[in-house]
């Protein structure tokens, strides 16, 4: 395994979300240690502190991959103050250890997000969503265990044609487990949205006032729902608070939209759903 060509595959990957790339930066870090060949501690931590630095700007708008891998380096530097005379091979347990502590609580924190997002939903419900989050399906598939029948409705979420259609990625894993849906086009959300009961999107980023970073078409898809006052559609984002960030203007890529707080009705995290004006406090009472 080649730590640059890994981390050059995650910055490329287009058709993963963000909590699974940061899931596959972690195992990168988790595994890189494991096989580390370094002859001494300072080769060690120079050649770790090159791959964390890599993976936290890879992926600018997915910023739970940098706070992860930061998150990560803060622990890995509490253990050496803790004991600064480890020997290599003991250094080598703690990193791999602490990199598998990292990917059990991000997957322990995914899975209360969408029972949480599940317990909103009730059966004969239409949903609506877009773009290709790993966590409404995983929340879809909860909800349907539960003995909840839905009808689904993605927007293709093909920004341009030579782009993957996101919302036909989202359909045919679904389909694959007995859930079926209906694609649209994504001029068609206008049209739709009135036979609507929620509204439910993933996250790539929940910045400091609220506002939300996700596939197109997002913020078409939450204006028109905003603007259907009179049904008063909910528009939920299922979200990790690793996903949570201060920067205000985090850096764009193409096929992202930034929705405004105003749009949203709430955030589910693993800890409790938080209005999208509360971000900031949340953030500051941490």
């Amino acid at each position: 395994m080649n730590p640059k060509i890994a981390v050059d595959k995650i910055r490329k990957d287009r058709q993963h979300g963000a909590s699974q790339l940061t899931r596959q930066a972690l195992e990168l870090i988790e595994q890189t240690a494991l096989h580390d060949s370094s002859d001494n501690i300072e080769a060690f931590q120079a050649f770790m502190s090159s791959l964390l630095d890599e993976l936290a700007l890879c992926r600018p708008t997915m910023v739970s991959i940098a706070n992860a891998v930061n998150q990560y380096r803060s622990k890995l530097k509490q253990q050496l103050a803790l004991s600064p005379d480890l020997h290599l091979p003991a250094l080598r347990q703690i990193a791999v250890k602490l990199a598998r502590d990292c990917i059990n609580e991000l997957e322990t924190s995914r899975q209360q997000v969408i029972e949480n997002g599940a317990s909103l939903i009730s059966s004969e419900m239409t949903i609506m969503t877009c773009s290709y989050s790993s966590a409404v399906i995983a929340c879809l598939l909860l909800a349907r265990r539960q003995g909840k029948f839905i009808n689904l409705l993605a927007a293709q979420s093909q920004l341009a044609q030579h782009n993957p259609a996101y919302g036909e990625l989202l359909i045919e894993e679904l389909v694959q487990q007995n859930i079926p849906g209906q694609v649209f086009p994504d001029k068609d959300v206008e049209s739709l949205v009135e036979r609507v009961d929620l509204i439910l999107l993933g996250a790539d980023a929940v910045l400091a006032d609220g506002s939300l970073i996700n596939g197109y078409p997002s913020l078409n898809m939450a204006r028109v729902a905003f603007d259907s006052a009179a049904k008063n559609i909910p528009v939920y984002v299922l979200c990790e608070t690793l996903k949570f960030t201060t920067q205000k203007f985090p850096l764009s890529e193409e096929g992202f939209d930034t929705v405004p707080a105003t749009y949203l009705t709430g955030i589910i995290t693993e800890k409790e759903i938080i209005a999208p004006d509360a971000i900031k406090l949340y953030q500051e009472i941490r």
